[in-house]
């Protein structure tokens, strides 16, 4: 499977946890129990498809997400919270799945040529 084929599934896999919030939601639960849950499973997809990014562009997102985020599976739910975000925001930010590219940077180029294939 190409990159970017594999980043279209990541991307759709993400996408589809708009369905399990739904569910939650007519189950009637919290706010608070639906992000967290889909925190974490937006967590675990992005650790299962990060195992499947081919190298060097794996390396790179190694690399990049713990300087970013502080954490090598990308923002804790906790860190979250003390940037002020609500449950609903947390919710909401689950689903978006662009990734943010420094121009000119050897990840950015890298990952611009993997996944435009």
């Amino acid at each position: 499977m190409t990159p970017g084929a594999l980043r279209r599934r990541y991307e759709q896999a993400v996408f589809g946890l708009r369905a399990h919030v739904a569910a939650m939601r007519n189950e009637g639960a919290s706010p608070e129990d639906i992000a967290r849950t889909i925190h974490a499973e937006r967590r675990r997809l992005a650790a299962t498809f990060k195992e499947l990014t081919p190298e060097p562009l794996r390396s790179c997102i190694d690399d990049r997400t713990p300087a970013v985020y502080g954490n090598p599976l990308g923002p804790t739910i906790e860190r979250l919270r003390a940037q002020g975000k609500s449950g609903d925001d947390i919710i909401d930010s689950a689903d978006f799945n662009t990734i943010t590219l420094g121009d000119g940077q050897p990840c950015a180029l890298l990952a611009r040529i993997f996944l435009s294939g």
